[in-house]
């Protein structure tokens, strides 16, 4: 008996990291550690700014910051801000959060948050598209499937 070795194919490669590979990848998982923090600072913040009341407080301000997010900065949003506005507007909110992380007594998670926002900016005028941009776009001569793509 012989062994065959056998390389996976580009479309195996693919699907091991949820569709993408590399830098994109990275990109994504670094955007939704990013998202992910600021929703912990807004949440985090109020609790500390409102001891007393600190569930509603995190509960509204959460619920303003998805709002507001859903609205302007999510790849689908109908009022979605334009490109070179979005990644400046966004490093804005995490820096935001930041602030709010050293105001509420965590300086570390808030100098954690600033340098990977800042990072983050860079790489996103860098590469000339968000990271979500490139997670929402199909590869070149690849065609939709499903439902909708069939009309019914």
């Amino acid at each position: 008996m012989t062994e065959q070795k056998t390389q996976a194919g580009p479309d195996e490669e693919k699907a091991a990291v949820g569709g993408r590979r590399g830098p994109a990848a990275v990109r994504q998982i670094l955007a939704f550690g990013l998202e992910t923090a600021l929703l912990f600072a807004v949440a985090y913040s109020a609790i500390a700014a409102f001891p007393g009341h600190g569930a509603l407080a995190a509960i509204a301000a959460l619920a303003v910051t998805v709002g507001l997010w859903s609205f302007f900065m999510a790849p689908r949003a109908k009022l979605r801000l334009p490109w070179p506005l979005l990644p400046v507007v966004a490093a804005c909110a995490f820096l935001a959060g930041a602030a709010a992380l050293t105001f509420s007594g965590l300086l570390p998670a808030a100098l954690i948050l600033a340098a990977a926002a800042a990072a983050n900016l860079v790489w996103d005028l860098a590469s000339g598209h968000p990271a979500a941009g490139a997670a929402i776009s199909r590869p070149t001569g690849s065609r939709p499937s499903g439902r909708r793509a069939a009309g019914r």
